[in-house]
């Protein structure tokens, strides 16, 4: 999620989180980010805390191949 549209969502988990809740953030620039991401939604398949198919998964996952996209796309110019 863009970092408007996280700050912006209501339903975002930026928002959801509690006030003392622990957060750890991601750039789009980081190169270990997609992996990470990655990594994450194959934990918590495995952890049986979601399915493959979950809007959450899908959607990390999505954000991971943008990230990929951006970086090459920036790597380019």
């Amino acid at each position: 999620m863009r970092k408007f549209d996280e700050i912006t969502n209501l339903k975002s988990c930026l928002s959801k989180a509690g006030d003392r809740e622990m957060l750890f953030v991601l750039l789009g620039r980081d190169v270990a980010a997609p992996a990470t991401i990655r990594f994450w939604a194959k934990e918590r398949i495995r952890l049986k805390k979601n399915k493959r198919g979950d809007e959450q998964i899908v959607e990390a996952l999505a954000c991971a191949k943008t990230m990929e996209d951006e970086t090459e796309h920036a790597n380019r110019r």
